[in-house]
């Protein structure tokens, strides 16, 4: 599998240092050089383990590299040390023997000697002890591959509990999720359907209309083509619950792509009323149109526009509920997304806080009376998620959080909903870390 390990490596190159996404840098190099389905699988877990274990291999092989290192060896360096300490099938001498190959073709003979010597004095050597560093949470950090910076953050925040048990779960298995799609059919068919085409899956464990997929490929079957579900995670389902969209009336999604909540508020309004979805990259629009048009739904209008101009699109007052599903830090989608661990900074976050201040603030007003707003985020940062929501509502005391939010929520999230407001865990349910505010537009 040499070609895929090559392929690994570009895709690792392109993540790391060119600011791609990790899903997406991915299925590009996987359908561009049409790889079966045991290549796939392998290129797939040698890039999001190497992602997820970043920080713990560079610990191990930071003491080996002597002088100016390139950053693509380095990188082939760690991706091999993955291999070796995480996939008992791969033979240790076949995992270098494999990276020397690439580093030769890649850079010449005397880069894929370097590897060598690289690879094979770190393997002459017992594992560098992770005891010898003594600060707790920078061995924390280091163990679960996480910046320093996050974890300080958490502990502030959460604790030293929370911040450990969000950590060791950032690293576990993304579970695919599917959210049956009601006007298909209700939650048992659709498991059925699946069996019939080798998939195997089991209720969802906070969501009534979550699935989660135990064997088998969801995406290739038919009932898929024919619209009866949407890959979700089940905290991003509670979103629809917490908006509780009421028959015939007019919904606005502010930042709406790839769909999954549109298509959701659009299904439990089962074809009546009209929901509004927006967003500013026009690449995701198209998404919105593909994902609203296969699962069938006939009361969703898409159109290209920012959300902080929407007040200029629509009357004071005309929306019965307004969803805000802001741009966020993504601190609660580590484990789908690792390279955040690496590529993302305090000072990003920052600039993001704004962002979503300025969209709420602009939103506000297209709010009828009576009405709510919902605020959700995928990220576990009380910057972004209650102390924005706080700040929110005593610059626009129009509104107040609704407490009747704990009514709608599933009975196994009773301990989480605060006022309002809940934040799930990504430890809790093996779900995304995720946050949700509802308010109401009290005059």
């Amino acid at each position: 599998m040499a070609n895929t390990r090559e392929l690994a490596l570009q895709t690792l190159i392109e993540i790391l240092n060119e600011g791609a996404y990790s899903n997406r840098a991915l299925n590009e190099q996987i359908e561009k050089n049409k790889l079966t389905d045991q290549e796939k699988n392998f290129m797939t877990e040698i890039v999001y383990g190497t992602l997820q274990h970043y920080q713990l291999l560079e610990f191990y092989a930071m003491p080996y590299f002597k002088g100016r290192i390139k950053g693509w060896i380095k990188t082939l360096v760690a991706m091999t040390l993955y291999q070796i300490i995480f996939l008992d099938r791969v033979p240790e001498h076949a995992a270098i023997s494999e990276a020397v190959n690439v580093a030769r073709k890649r850079g010449g003979e005397f880069n894929g000697k370097l590897v060598n010597a690289i690879l094979r004095e770190i393997r002459r050597h017992s594992w560098r002890d992770i005891q010898e560093v003594s600060n707790e949470q920078e061995r924390l950090a280091i163990q679960t591959s996480h910046p320093l910076w996050l974890i300080r953050l958490w502990w502030k925040q959460y604790g030293e509990q929370k911040t450990k048990a969000m950590a060791v779960a950032n690293n576990e298995r993304v579970l695919v999720t599917l959210r049956v799609n009601t006007l298909k059919g209700t939650r048992a068919e659709l498991m059925k359907r699946l069996e019939a085409e080798g998939v195997q899956c089991k209720v969802g464990n906070i969501s009534e209309d979550a699935l989660i997929v135990l064997k088998g490929n969801a995406v290739k079957t038919k009932a898929f083509e024919e619209g009866w579900f949407y890959i979700q995670d089940e905290a991003s389902m509670l979103v629809a619950l917490a908006l509780d969209p009421k028959p015939n009336t007019k919904i606005l999604d502010t930042c709406s792509a790839p769909g999954g909540k549109t298509t959701h508020i659009a299904q439990r309004l089962n074809q009546t009323g009209r929901v509004y979805a927006h967003d500013i990259h026009q690449h995701k629009i198209k998404l919105i149109h593909e994902n609203v048009t296969r699962l069938g739904l006939k009361n969703v209008e898409v159109s290209l526009q920012d959300a902080t101009s929407l007040v200029n699109c629509y009357n004071i007052g005309s929306f019965d509920a307004i969803l805000v599903d802001a741009p966020c830090s993504g601190l609660g989608i580590l484990r789908r997304h690792p390279e955040v661990k690496i590529t993302k900074q305090p000072a990003d976050i920052d600039q993001i806080i704004e962002i979503q201040k300025g969209i709420l603030k602009a939103v506000a007003p297209l709010v009828k009376v009576g009405g709510k707003l919902v605020y959700s985020t995928c990220t576990v940062n009380r910057k972004e998620n209650d102390k924005q929501i706080e700040q929110f509502i005593n610059n626009h005391p129009e509104f107040s959080l609704d407490e009747t939010l704990a009514q709608r929520m599933p009975e196994s999230l009773a301990d989480t909903i605060k006022s309002g407001m809940v934040q799930i865990f990504p430890d809790e349910f093996k779900t995304d870390g995720f946050f949700i505010a509802t308010l109401t537009k009290i005059r």
